[in-house]
């Protein structure tokens, strides 16, 4: 009786806090954002209505809204125009160049809009004969007339890791979501796939699937 109230204990707590640390999450992320951008909101509306009081939500919508203009200014002609003269500033600054073109770059890996990096996930066999691992191709260059694929391999954190050259034929290209990848990587394991469809990495497209 008490080791079947144990286990029903521990069913009920991995039930429940799966759903209060996302609850949690999402609860000191609201807060965060909304923090960030309500002191903005407040300093240009409480001239024009004093009494307006603290409206939870508010931060986060004016944060949305800020970045979809500055997202549509950027997009056209003056906009870029503006936003690489303003990088070319801070290009001239010692010290936060680094720190600015490093986040840049990271943060670009994951933008919507390259087609690249952090994009394809791909199995190599590494360290040794017989051990596999799972990377993102990232990159082809040529070296002696071969083509070497750029593999990056997650160690401590997904922004940090290691960078190997592989020559292609030897990159098995997985038929897998980044987000998929980065879920496995980031559960240690625990969060993966029953199965791995592959393709190498030297074909544009995977296969096509059987037709029942």
């Amino acid at each position: 009786m008490v080791e079947k109230l144990k286990k029903s204990f521990i069913t009920g707590l991995f039930v429940l806090l799966p759903l209060w640390l996302s609850i949690a999450i999402i609860t000191w992320l609201f807060g965060v954002i909304d923090n960030l951008f309500v002191p903005l909101l407040e300093a240009s509306l409480r001239r024009a209505v004093p009494w307006m009081p603290h409206i939870p939500g508010m931060g986060i919508l004016t944060g949305l809204i800020i970045i979809l203009i500055l997202g549509l200014f950027a997009r056209n002609v003056v906009g870029k125009r503006i936003v690489d003269a303003i990088e070319r500033l801070i290009d001239r600054i010692p010290g936060y160049r680094q720190i600015y073109s490093t986040v840049k770059q990271l943060t670009n890996a994951f933008s919507s809009e390259n087609k690249g990096s952090f994009k394809t996930v791909v199995l190599v066999e590494h360290p040794r004969e017989g051990v596999y691992i799972i990377g993102f191709h990232t990159a082809t260059v040529e070296h002696n007339g071969r083509n070497f694929a750029i593999v990056y391999f997650a160690t401590n954190h997904l922004y940090l890791g290691d960078v190997f050259l592989f020559p292609e034929e030897k990159v098995v290209r997985l038929d897998m979501p980044a987000d998929q990848a980065i879920r496995l990587l980031m559960s240690g394991g625990i969060v993966c796939p029953q199965r791995l469809n592959s393709y190498l990495c030297l074909e544009k497209e995977p296969p096509a699937s059987p037709q029942a």
